[in-house]
């Protein structure tokens, strides 16, 4: 008897653990089609899809390795440090029931209940676009044995200027478009490089070879969404100008053909003009310039770029540098020492760069302190250094030279501007997830104390959002006071180190104004809210 109730119970224990295991169809499939079926699917840029549970099972142990180390999906910017808009991130949970379907036998489910699976096509997803440009036919060489950075100048037609208010980048060959940057010649260089070269397009690492500033328009990788303007702005088109796309075709491209394009939305209104400018830059702001990184050695450089006296309105934020650089951090300081973080990459990936967009239009007061840091490893440690051995890198716009740029989109500010929301669905849990170590801070910079922001939106009659910054994880007071100073709601709130947000609800309380107050480690930090309904 005791050998039956024995073998019960081992029997109805491997039922239980089977149960709790999670299985393809209902746990993993959502996970996979929402994060990475963009790129891993049929003609897609990876080399293999997720799209089916077989292609899920025979590549079980890759994900598991590369969600867990966060590899995958590509996010190169720091969540702990800013949180930005339309992420890539795997939370936790997410990431745990991965490993555990992959660990405990990978299980289908009932496929019948798997959702959907998604569609991939090269159609517009802006509509009817206003305008397309595309390349040429390009055919990649067959003697490409390399990464490949090829601008093409295609001739904007436009007999005035206008406001690009959308915009996408559609590749012509998903399998081989890496990434691409759009950018604005309005000097006729570009052309007269595609012109001379034996085309279509030219080859250019880094820039796209022309002398001063091209503007930068905009940019694409894997999992891109269309960029919409927020309301009454966009980025001026100049009439006959060249658009030039710099496209990076990835190692094993050889004979694929592209004829990649870009869509606009436009307006012929006055709109306010949004600007793409590198304000941090290794020109006209490094500090310990000039930027030269002598063979086999680690150097950091640091950038400080003080703002004009007028307030400024911030949508994005872009580094930029090329393949020995390895990490990015970037804050400002505002006149009332107020410190914002603005973006913290600690394992930069030349191939994985972007252009990231703030959740919220942020406002940089004038003259705003802006401070960039990036470190360079010039040494044989570096899988990505182009020299074996070393040699002294040195700025430039070739392969083996170095940049130190960073992009921000930006307007005049106008009354309200930092409530506008670009994105407002739910942050991603990363609570738990383990801190990647990077450029580290200067002792004497950046947060030595909790920061506060302004509540955003506000004024607001539904949900706003309180947004901090802490120099180490610890417990947080969120208090909400009315005018005459009474008590109406305390909020303990459990924080990690770095950026943290808490979306608080003001549906309950009476229209007025009120005091926000955080505080941590017996710092005490208020700002105002206004509750209209």
């Amino acid at each position: 008897m005791k050998k039956i109730s024995l073998l019960l119970l081992i029997v109805a224990s491997a039922c239980l653990l089977k149960a709790q295991t999670p299985v393809w169809s209902t746990d993993i499939a959502p996970i996979f089609y929402s994060n990475c079926t963009s790129c891993h699917h049929d003609g897609g840029l990876s080399p293999y899809p997720l799209m089916s549970y077989q292609d899920a099972y025979d590549h079980r142990g890759a994900i598991s390795i590369n969600v867990t180390n966060r590899k995958m999906p590509p996010w190169p910017p720091d969540a702990t440090y800013r949180r930005f808009a339309h992420e890539r991130i795997l939370s936790n949970s997410d990431i745990a029931k991965i490993n555990a379907w992959a660990t405990g036998g990978a299980p289908s489910g009932d496929t019948a209940l798997a959702p959907t699976r998604p569609t991939y096509s090269n159609t517009s997803a802006l509509g009817t676009p206003d305008l397309t440009l595309r390349i040429p036919d390009f055919t990649i060489p067959a003697n490409q044995t390399t990464d490949l950075y090829r601008c093409f100048v295609v001739r904007n037609t436009l007999s005035q200027t206008e406001f690009i208010t959308g915009i996408e980048v559609i590749p012509g060959n998903a399998s081989v478009v890496h990434h691409v940057l759009v950018y604005q010649d309005t000097t006729g260089q570009a052309y007269s490089l595609d012109t001379a070269a034996a085309g279509p397009g030219y080859t250019s690492f880094g820039g796209i070879g022309v002398t001063g500033q091209p503007i930068l328009v905009a940019g694409w990788v894997p999992g891109s969404q269309p960029s919409y303007m927020p309301a009454n702005m966009g980025i001026k088109l100049y009439a006959n100008s060249d658009l030039v796309l710099q496209i990076h075709y990835p190692e094993g491209s050889a004979n694929k053909l592209d004829s990649t394009r870009i869509n606009f939305k436009l307006s012929t209104g006055a709109l306010r003009t949004i600007a793409l400018a590198p304000i941090l830059n290794h020109q006209t702001s490094l500090v310990n310039g000039p930027l030269h990184i002598p063979a086999d050695s680690v150097v950091n450089f640091e950038e400080y770029f003080q703002t004009p006296n007028v307030n400024l309105t911030v949508l994005s934020v872009a580094p930029h540098a090329h393949l020995i650089n390895k990490s990015w951090f970037s804050y400002a300081v505002t006149p009332t020492n107020d410190t914002i973080p603005l973006i913290k990459i600690n394992d930069w990936d030349f191939h994985w760069q972007g252009s990231y967009g703030f959740r919220n239009l942020m406002k940089i007061p004038g003259q705003t302190k802006l401070f960039g840091f990036a470190s360079y490893d010039n040494t044989d440690n570096n899988p990505y250094n182009p020299n074996t051995p070393p040699q002294d890198v040195n700025l430039g716009e070739s392969t083996t030279d170095e940049m130190m740029l960073i992009y921000f989109a930006y307007t005049l500010y106008q009354l309200g501007d930092e409530n506008i929301v670009i994105d407002s669905s739910t942050l991603v849990d990363i609570s738990d997830s383990s801190a990647v170590t990077g450029l580290k801070e200067p002792t004497n910079a950046i947060v030595s104390t909790p920061q506060f922001y302004d509540p955003s939106p506000n004024p607001s009659g539904i949900e706003t959002q309180l947004s901090y910054f802490l120099p180490e994880a610890t417990n947080v007071s969120l208090k909400i006071f009315d005018l005459t100073g009474n008590l109406v709601e305390e909020i303990k709130v459990p924080s990690t180190a770095g950026f943290n947000a808490y979306k608080y609800s003001v549906a309950k309380l009476p229209e007025g104004e009120y005091i926000c107050n955080m505080t941590s480690g017996g710092i005490k930090r208020s700002k105002t809210l206004i509750v209209i309904h």
